[in-house]
């Protein structure tokens, strides 16, 4: 007999398999159909057989292992010891540096990539301008476009993202542990090896993963800096096949879609098998404490060391994009060159202004309809006992581990047949989509911490279920609320790969007019266009910090 109460998780399943399933069961399908999305095709495994036979497709593998692990590496090992100085040592100013690090987190990638095409080029780098003109003569020793600046770069990028996981970690440990352990004679590099090192390994087994995967999929960096020095991975070569040749190759594209997706969806199954039933316990009611190691001295050394990090890896980028945009000729900043000539040529075209009414159109309404989505997901999940609960959880949380890329290729095979492609609902969906992982992380860490007793009173007393939410839940969500509606505003405005192969003419986004612009040579305008973008996402975060406060656990996505 069908129950009323169950219409609207059957609609939340059946939207948001819409959303996830169908997109990607349409990557397998692409995979093996023998025309581009759109025209009548038939089924072939041509294109599985020449990917498979071709050595470039293991070379590619090869590449990219080649730079995720290392990257990963030293991703994690940058954010144990930005958590450590913060969370376990008497480092001065922790919360100045906490923020520092929680804002290069919102800082958007594609402005910054940018910036460093600017300062690290090979010779004509503004790092290599400024050392020989210290030191004439000198050799060029900066160069983004090689498996170093990759590696490097990508894990600057990563380690402010995985800071935000382990950090919570190192301030939940006991330090009568420690204490134990150096009362035995232990050095505090033994400590740190043998108990700080073994009690984290949950934290940094699940960072390391979620590293991995990210610099597996990450696509601005290894295109705008790995193309030029002819270095392909998994995402830049599924782009070129799809989007960068003369002639569009769908089908390999799709087949090596599939691959990564199914590598990353295999690395996050892997996680869950390797921590499920571990036990790490490392606070309980016999006497916890958590006392920070006394550096003495020595205690400024961390705190340079992190200010440090930002001052290089965000303050100097984004000013040197900043003093970029106001030159005559890209990479050469000098007064005589000023000029406004890129702002008011830039703010004066059409389709820049259209782009940027268009980027917050698509990000308001994405930001939106997510939270309403991920909020209603989360309440029946955690407040319900529907016997469908744990395949919407599941169906919810697979964007996780999917490459943007290879999710706006599913949408791209889904929606060809429908109205709203190529049009900014298009856009809104697949930012909705891929949103539902951090905005059902927001609400899921509320719901559970609030008794059920205040909606069964309301119930009681004659009030609707629709009438019970709005009085109740949503007042007590509303740091959620907030929270989860600001960071999906912000990835909306900043994300390139889901939006690269989808915006079109009646669907422009800044980041790809960025991208666009800066792979075309035109990197003074594209200087003006990411600092836009950068304001746009800055506005996000401040507006977080306004409204929320502190809150690193939850902005960790």
């Amino acid at each position: 007999m069908f129950r009323r109460h169950a219409v609207l998780p059957l609609l939340l399943l059946a939207a948001t398999a819409f959303m996830v399933v169908y997109p990607l069961a349409m990557v397998l399908y692409g995979s093996v159909r023998d025309a581009a999305p759109g025209q009548p095709s038939a089924f072939t495994l041509a294109h599985w057989r020449a990917v498979l036979a071709d050595a470039s497709t293991y070379r590619v593998l090869l590449t990219s292992l080649l730079i995720a692990v290392p990257r990963t590496i030293l991703a994690l090992v940058l954010a144990t010891a930005f958590a450590w100085c913060i969370a376990r040592t008497t480092t001065p100013g922790k919360r100045l540096l906490e923020g520092l690090l929680v804002f290069l987190f919102f800082l958007p990638e594609l402005p910054w990539v940018l910036a460093w095409m600017l300062l690290g080029a090979p010779n004509v780098g503004l790092l290599n301008q400024w050392l020989r003109a210290i030191v004439p003569g000198v050799e060029p020793f900066v160069n983004v476009y090689s498996y170093a600046g990759l590696i490097v770069l990508g894990a600057v990028r990563s380690a402010p993202v995985l800071f935000l996981f382990v950090y919570p970690a190192f301030q939940a440990m006991d330090a009568t542990l420690e204490e134990a352990a150096r009362m035995a004679g232990a050095s505090a590099w033994r400590t740190i090896w043998r108990v700080n090192l073994p009690l984290l390994l949950p934290a940094l087994l699940a960072s390391g993963i979620l590293s991995f995967v990210v610099a597996m999929e990450a696509f601005e960096i290894p295109q705008l800096l790995g193309t030029p020095a002819k270095i392909f991975v998994f995402t830049t070569r599924i782009y070129d096949l799809a989007y960068g040749g003369h002639v569009a190759r769908f089908g390999p594209a799709m087949v090596l879609a599939v691959l990564l997706l199914l590598l990353t969806v295999s690395l996050i199954v892997v996680q869950w098998k390797l921590l499920r039933g571990r036990a790490y316990t490392t606070i309980s009611g016999r006497g916890y404490q958590a006392r920070p190691l006394d550096l003495g001295p020595w205690r400024w050394v961390p705190f340079a060391f992190i200010a440090g990090f930002f001052v290089a890896f965000g303050a100097l980028p984004f000013a040197v994009l900043l003093l970029n945009s106001f030159m005559e000729l890209s990479g050469f900043i000098a007064w005589e060159m000023f000029t406004t000539r890129h702002w008011t040529d830039a703010l004066s075209r059409t389709a820049v202004l259209t782009s940027i009414k268009d980027t917050l159109t698509v990000s308001v309404t994405a930001a939106t309809l997510g939270m309403i989505v991920s909020a209603l997901i989360s309440y029946v999940v955690t407040r319900t006992t529907w016997a469908g609960r744990t395949v919407l959880d599941m169906i919810a949380w697979a964007p996780w581990a999917v490459p943007g890329l290879v999710m706006a290729l599913g949408f791209l095979w889904a929606f060809v047949w429908l109205p709203i492609y190529g049009t900014l609902w298009l856009l809104v969906l697949v930012f909705v989509a891929r949103g539902l992982p951090v905005g059902s992380r927001f609400f899921t860490a509320t719901m559970v911490q609030i008794g059920a007793e205040l909606e069964e009173s309301a119930r009681i007393h004659g009030a609707s279920w629709l009438r019970a939410f709005v009085r109740i839940w949503v007042p007590l969500l509303r740091p959620a609320i907030l929270g989860a509606w600001i960071l999906l505003f912000v990835i909306a405005v900043r994300v390139l790969d889901l939006a690269v192969l989808l915006a079109g003419p009646g669907s422009r986004m800044l980041s790809v007019d960025i991208f666009l612009w800066t792979v075309t040579g035109r990197q003074e305008a594209a200087s003006v266009l990411a600092l836009l973008q950068t304001v746009l996402v800055l506005a996000g975060y401040f507006g977080a910090r306004l409204l929320l406060g502190r809150i690193p656990g939850q902005s960790a996505l």
